[in-house]
């Protein structure tokens, strides 16, 4: 029996009908084969000391953050560059987005302040008791920052962006053997640019599809600190540990919105669905021009090629509000995926009271933890608020960071 969605008459189905049905079908048999593959036990450990379980992001924004991290299937603002270039057909109008953001997890100034703290303990540094001590204390927790500088310029069917700074820092305390201090760390520098178009051939159904080239110098740390380490250099982070080095890739997005006939009750949700390959060539960073240190030899790991999925889900606007549904599962094909890592859902209730005021309200899971987001402008000055977690542990033993996001940006 066909699906209400796909029932504009009792006659036979449309072409564009059974193309609809198509996609919709092969969306959901995709998202059933990652969540089987993702039940089973995998650890992989990246280039250095640390074993790191994480799925790093190259670019995040504060507004998908506070809905979950899902915006595969929307992508209707200038971070569609990096989530989803195939939404730069469908922006309306330019945008200019120029801020700095950063986020940290709340736990991260106690242990700068406890390190310092223990440092100045030490006297001579012979004595590394305190800090042994500290380490003991805190064996178990995770902790994470970012900062980041971006300037995005985007209008409908393409955009550029010029990304200086993207620091990260993500931190654990274990015991293997003595005690230490995981510490892994990207650095990138981004230049991108992204076209967006649509497929005319579609009668009725809407197909979009975008593609989005970035090039990338990273800086990656990736090491293990023990007591003795910490307190000979309580500054720890040096980018002459780094390894460090230059890639290009692309990003390839597609978008599809189904006509939904006037009768069916599909037409108050309008859906979309939206898939967005990333770093299609993976070749990695094979070129490296000692930015950081001129006796650096080795490149970072690859970037890693991964499939993202996503569909938002529209409902009726009331009052000043455009509320919508997102889902979407990520990552699809990362050495660390599983489906908690790669599963983001969200709601979004955006409003505006006037032209130069407006904003949004947002709610989500991120890899199955809360998330809550907050934006308002008012005019061209933009402030986005944000709190989730991130998954940094191995499957069979997760361990959650905490993280609270602010961004200040001017928007026009």
């Amino acid at each position: 029996m066909p699906s209400p969605l796909f029932r504009r008459s009792r006659g036979p189905k449309s072409s564009a009908q059974v193309v609809s049905l198509a996609v919709i079908t092969s969306f959901a048999k995709v998202a059933s084969f990652a969540a089987l593959v993702a039940v089973a036990p995998r650890a992989f450990a990246a280039e250095g000391d640390v074993i790191d379980f994480q799925i790093h992001q190259h670019y995040v924004s504060p507004r998908a953050l506070g809905m979950g991290n899902a915006f595969v299937g929307l992508a209707d603002d200038y971070s569609a560059l990096f989530y989803n270039p195939a939404g730069l057909a469908r922006l309306e109008e330019a945008e200019v987005n120029a801020g700095i953001g950063g986020m940290v997890d709340s736990k991260l100034m106690k242990l700068k302040n406890d390190i310092d703290t223990a440092s100045k303990s030490t006297g001579s540094g012979n004595d590394i008791q305190p800090m042994v001590d500290l380490l003991k204390a805190n064996v178990g927790n995770v902790y994470g920052a970012r900062v980041t500088l971006n300037g995005i310029w985007a209008r409908p069917k393409w955009a550029f962006a010029i990304i200086p700074a993207d620091l990260s820092m993500d931190m654990a305390i274990h015991q293997v053997g003595g005690y230490s201090l995981d510490l892994v760390v990207h650095q990138d520098t981004t230049m991108a640019y992204g076209r967006g178009w649509d497929v005319k051939w579609f009668a009725q159904d809407r197909l979009s599809m975008g593609v989005t080239g970035k090039a990338i110098y990273r800086a990656y740390v990736n090491k293990t600190l023990i007591a003795a380490d910490i307190v000979n250099d309580p500054s720890f982070l040096r980018f002459q540990d780094a390894k460090e080095g230059f890639t290009f890739d692309i990003d390839y997005g597609v978008l599809y919105t189904p006509k939904i006939a006037s009768d069916s009750w599909w037409r108050w949700t309008r859906p979309s669905f939206g898939a967005t390959l990333r770093n299609v060539a993976d070749y990695g960073f094979v070129s490296n021009f000692h930015l950081y240190d001129k006796n650096t030899q080795d490149g970072p790991a690859k970037l890693g090629r991964r499939l993202d999925l996503g569909s938002v889900w529209e409902l009726p606007d009331w009052w000043v509000f455009k509320t919508r549904l997102l889902a979407d599962l990520r990552d699809i094909g990362h050495e660390n995926f599983t489906f908690q890592k790669g599963s983001h859902l969200g709601m979004e209730f955006n409003w505006r009271m006037y032209s130069m005021w407006r904003g949004g309200w947002r709610v989500g899971l991120n890899q199955g933890y809360f998330s809550a987001g907050f934006t308002g402008q008012l005019g061209p000055f933009m402030l986005d608020l944000a709190t989730y977690a991130e998954e940094l542990g191995p499957s069979d033993a997760p361990k959650s960071s905490r993280r609270y996001v602010a961004k200040a940006s001017l928007d026009f």
